[in-house]
């Protein structure tokens, strides 16, 4: 028998890449404020929190299940 990879499961795989992409928003925030600009930190961090709160709760779903005691 094959030894099988440890691959994420699917909900870890969404919950990193909306981690990433909440993450990856500070990009233009901070290239804006190195070219001078002063950009409103209200218009980004909207999205930051949509993308690293949900994330953060689907890869860690199944500890979460487990604390809340269903399996």
């Amino acid at each position: 028998m094959e030894a099988q990879q440890h691959r994420p499961s699917r909900n870890r795989r969404i919950g990193r890449i909306l981690i990433l992409a909440g993450v990856a928003v500070w990009i233009p925030y901070f290239a804006l404020k190195l070219a001078g600009n002063d950009p409103a930190l209200g218009l980004f961090l909207p999205f930051h929190l949509a993308g690293v709160i949900p994330g953060s709760i689907l890869s860690r779903w199944r500890q979460l299940k487990r604390l809340l005691g269903r399996t």
